[in-house]
């Protein structure tokens, strides 16, 4: 299949499985003004040929970045109002995903960044497998499991899911995310270990600010009592760093710093990245956390998702003594139950069978 079948396939899974367009809608695709070093600057335009083509009526609109968003901006709020659906191509659509919308249209988030990534399987890939993923991912982890997360460098942490009735309704976002690629986060304040830090310390796209990310030599420990970081451990210089990098933003915002406020990890197979982290890591964070080689938590404030995001590669997960991840493979898809419904959307078992290894580590 040629680029520009595989890149309409991406595009219509976004507009007619994820968003629900029908002919005659209108939809409103809101970009970033004066921005080249995040979304591709040419995707909203080749988002809403399609579109068109699918005979949408399609409404373009770039606005400026902020550096923190609570609620829309007056314009981006009477589109809003005025649209049938809205998709973001801004990192303002990762700023609101928390916030209460009240009535409106549906409202979707993108985290594919550009035209490459919506010519593979990431985002052709049905958007409603996974949909259904997640619920049976939730339904496995919640419920007052007890956990276990594990990694080679160190990671050793254990705690025990919120006690939770499931339900399809239930979500964690007021918006919607394309691609889907990760199950609710876990509240961490049952949680406890340590935590190991290699890489680097990276932002979560709920505000902006510079610098946004502090590169790690080594492994750092992250201390952890009932989900508050109580110490770091590690070389001096490099605690240093974390030290002060946790202080910077808590004290730019006026949060908690020690606080981790939940996790999840990656269970979209196709999730890779075009590209190397550090080059921009805002950018990788925003669009990588889906690889189930990845877990991720939300530091640095007493709201989801924190300002400061810890990774930790390659986990293993152990779920009432069961390893739902190992090594950062995604086990849990090789379950019965989810092999029934992968079968159910044909070509779906070849992607979980060959995962993305490659998602931008040097």
């Amino acid at each position: 299949m040629d680029f520009s079948l595989r890149l309409h396939k991406g595009i219509d899974n976004l507009l007619i499985n994820c968003i629900g367009a029908k002919p005659g809608d209108s939809l409103a695709i809101i970009s970033e003004q004066d921005v080249s070093d995040y979304y591709s600057t040419t995707l909203d335009s080749v988002i809403a040929a399609r579109a068109r083509a699918q005979l949408l009526e399609v409404h373009l609109l770039a606005t400026p970045i902020l550096e923190a968003v609570n609620i829309f901006p007056d314009e981006i709020h009477q589109v809003i109002e005025s649209t049938d659906h809205t998709l973001f191509l801004s990192r303002i659509g990762d700023q609101i995903r928390f916030s209460e919308l009240g009535n409106t249209g549906s409202i979707t988030i993108c985290h594919a960044l550009d035209e490459e990534s919506f010519a593979t399987s990431f985002c052709s890939a049905h958007y409603e497998f996974f949909m259904l993923l997640r619920r049976r991912v939730d339904a496995a982890v919640f419920g007052g499991k007890e956990i276990t997360i594990r990694c080679a460098s160190g990671t050793l942490l254990n705690g025990v899911s919120a006690e939770e009735v499931l339900g399809a309704t239930i979500n964690d976002v007021t918006i919607k995310r394309f691609p889907l690629s990760v199950f609710r986060p876990i509240p961490a304040n049952t949680f406890s270990g340590k935590i190991a830090l290699t890489r680097w310390l990276a932002p979560t796209n709920s505000r902006i600010y510079e610098p946004e990310a502090v590169l790690i030599e080594g492994v750092v420990f992250a201390l952890v009592e009932n989900g508050r970081i109580i110490d770091f451990d590690g070389a001096s210089g490099e605690v240093d760093k974390v030290r002060a990098h946790y202080k910077f933003v808590a004290d730019k915002f006026n949060i908690q710093a020690d606080l981790i406020h939940s996790w999840h990890a990656g269970i979209h197979p196709q999730n890779g990245y075009f590209g190397t982290a550090t080059d921009n890591l805002a950018r990788w964070a925003g669009s990588t956390f889906g690889n189930p080689r990845y877990l991720h938590l939300h530091t640095c404030g007493d709201y989801p998702p924190g300002e400061i995001c810890m990774s930790v590669f390659d986990p293993t997960v152990t779920v009432d003594g069961v390893d739902l991840w190992r090594d950062g493979r995604f086990i849990f898809a090789d379950s019965t139950e989810i092999k029934a419904l992968q079968s159910d959307y044909p070509g779906m078992q070849k992607l979980f069978e060959n995962p993305i290894m490659e998602y931008g580590l040097d």
